[in-house]
């Protein structure tokens, strides 16, 4: 389960330190790509991804909006292998798409794992949590 929030820097090779509480569930392999609804990362163990995969595989190939998340999702997809050090090797054309250049913003989603410019995730969920708050009515209806 990925739980949290973890600053961290991007090197100069743009090599991302995994935080340390991500790397036993990320250390046998995992795949990056784009978010298809926000401009951040998407980082899945291979178990998740080809969970995620086999229920993508089902839908209509002539589907307009099939067609649009696949190639969103499984062109700009990569998959890697931490180093020793807990790093991955974010390429230039996901960098620039999640807009990352020193700092990221990881973030756990129990499943899966997103990485954010810290500026984007601020605007995008930060300061939505301060102006409008959550929907309890979306909480009542979940039962929750």
């Amino acid at each position: 389960m990925f739980l949290g929030e973890y600053t961290h820097t991007l090197d100069s090779k743009g090599r991302l330190t995994i935080p340390a509480k991500f790397r036993d569930r990320l250390a046998t392999g995992l795949v990056v790509t784009r978010n298809p609804s926000d401009r951040c990362l998407l980082v899945m163990p291979l178990d998740e991804w080809t969970t995620l995969t086999d229920k993508i595989k089902t839908l209509s190939m002539t589907d307009r909006r099939t067609a649009l998340l696949r190639r969103v999702l499984f062109s700009a997809a990569e998959d890697l292998k931490p180093d020793k050090q807990g790093r991955i090797l974010i390429s230039q054309r996901l960098r620039d798409f999640a807009q990352l250049d020193s700092e990221a913003l990881v973030v756990g989603m129990d499943n899966y794992v997103e990485i954010w410019n810290p500026t984007q995730w601020n605007e995008q969920v930060i300061q939505q949590l301060n102006n409008d708050g959550l929907d309890t009515e979306l909480f009542a209806a979940l039962g929750v």
